[in-house]
């Protein structure tokens, strides 16, 4: 379940369940997972129209994306929509994983394969 919240004052948003987020109102919707990727409802959230918190996974900002991918050493356009970002994002991960396991292994440490980009490099730090 996830809660959408319309951060406009005037317009309510209707959704393809039937509900409507009310401006400046908070919702719960249990199926949001399964139409959140509709192009106009993606839009009121990249562009911070809707709110959602909860909902699987944690949606991050453009903002946050921007920053996460910067400190991967990636440069992204501003124009990027936040499908892109977080599609540059989750490959960037999985590469620099890739990487500090690689470096880790080299060093003679074994890691499990549910491990986060983190938990990745703390280890590493602890091991330099």
């Amino acid at each position: 379940m996830a809660k959408i919240t319309n951060t406009h004052s005037k317009t309510p948003i209707g959704l393809p369940d039937g509900s409507v987020v009310p401006p400046g109102g908070t919702i719960d919707v249990p199926q949001w997972v399964d139409y959140s990727n509709r192009q106009n409802l993606a839009f009121y959230v990249e562009t911070g129209v809707l709110v959602v918190e909860g909902g699987g996974a944690v949606e991050l900002s453009k903002e946050e994306l921007f920053a996460k991918l910067k400190a991967l050493g990636i440069e992204a356009g501003k124009n990027s929509s936040v499908k892109t970002l977080q599609e540059r994002l989750a490959e960037a991960e999985e590469k620099a994983k890739a990487d500090i396991i690689a470096k880790l292994t080299e060093k003679g440490v074994v890691v499990g394969e549910d491990v986060t980009l983190e938990e990745l490099q703390a280890e590493l730090a602890k091991h330099q």
